[in-house]
């Protein structure tokens, strides 16, 4: 076997892992309305983007109302971690909001895919320019 076709073989597979975790993603994401209610679930960093690699962890932002009064340190403690490398961020709505306008998180957002949308923010990312992918576009 050629290193080349080597190389497609390793790309497929890691290809085929990427959506399998993305679909898992989806499920959780589900799950989570049990404990948090309303949620939004945004996959962003390079599992989103597919540069991923074998150390990469599952860059997600959780946004719920239930962590109106929570303190930020404090959020993501109740949050499960099924992947072993799940790293959650958890704002609130109104976090989301002001975060979307800062040109890092603007930066950060660009290529995301919107897992869970409760609370409008495809509608929010669209205003702001930032490039993403809804999930159902994303396997279809």
């Amino acid at each position: 076997m050629s290193s080349e076709s080597s190389l497609r073989e390793v790309l497929k597979a890691r290809a085929r892992a990427r959506e399998r975790i993305i679909r898992d993603l989806a499920s959780y994401a589900r799950g989570l309305r049990e404990n948090l209610g309303r949620v939004s679930v945004i996959l962003f960093g390079s599992l989103a983007r597919g540069d991923h690699n074998l150390w990469s962890d599952i860059d997600v932002i959780i946004i719920s109302e239930r962590f109106r009064g929570i303190r930020f340190v404090e959020r993501c403690l109740e949050i499960e971690d099924p992947f072993g490398n799940l790293s959650p961020i958890c704002w609130t709505p109104e976090e989301f909001e002001r975060m979307v306008e800062k040109p890092s998180w603007r930066a950060a957002l660009q290529d995301s895919i919107v897992i869970q949308d409760m609370h409008g923010v495809m509608r929010r990312l669209k205003s702001e320019g930032i490039l993403f992918q809804p999930l159902e576009d994303l396997f279809s």
